[in-house]
């Protein structure tokens, strides 16, 4: 570990005023300040750069907690250096870029907006009135209509039914007017 984090420094501070706080630790390869992207203002964090371990070790030691132009800044191990430390690198002396081809083989659903495949398979909800066509939707049938209703008289979703938008319609129909004639309790706010 030859390289720091440093945060929570001043905005107004720039590279070679932090190469030079960090000078009196030990020899600085090199200094970063972090930049917003459209501004170029300082996002208030950067890395030091040092020539052995030992410095950068000593400069966590020494630096960390310490007041520097009236913030208390965070002296750390670079994290990033740390975990790239072991990757394989290519004959031209660049990382390969294996997060991208992680993720372009990663399972469906590990952060992604599909749904995670774990091989268990729910059930599909089937609308119980195309499986038996002797069922009607009447709003005198009280017990039937609750099955579509939650425990504070909500008209459940479809995904929760498994109904067709069609006879969810009609449910929705049949258990609002049910409510306003007292058949079925009425939502609770």
């Amino acid at each position: 570990m030859t390289k720091v984090f440093v945060g929570n420094f001043s905005f107004a501070v720039d590279e070679e005023q932090l190469k030079s706080y960090f000078t009196k630790v030990g020899t600085v390869v090199s200094a970063r300040v972090m930049k917003e992207g459209q501004g170029g203002r300082s996002r208030g964090f950067g890395f030091v750069e040092f020539s052995a371990a030992e410095e950068a070790e000593r400069a966590i030691k020494e630096l960390d907690g310490s007041v520097w132009e009236g913030r208390v800044i965070k002296v750390s191990e670079d994290r990033s250096a740390r975990r790239h430390e072991h990757e394989p690198y290519h004959e031209s002396g660049e990382r390969p870029d294996e997060e991208r081809q992680q993720r372009q083989s990663s399972p469906m659903g590990y952060f992604r907006a599909q749904p995670l495949d774990l091989g268990v398979r729910r059930r599909k909800k089937l609308d119980p009135f195309l499986e038996d066509t002797s069922l009607s939707i009447d709003y005198k049938d009280a017990k039937l209509l609750s099955r579509f209703m939650s425990e504070r008289g909500r008209i459940l979703p479809r995904r929760m039914t498994g109904l067709t938008a069609a006879n969810q319609r009609r449910i929705a129909r049949a258990i609002k007017r049910a409510q306003n004639i007292g058949l079925l309790a009425a939502v609770r706010k």
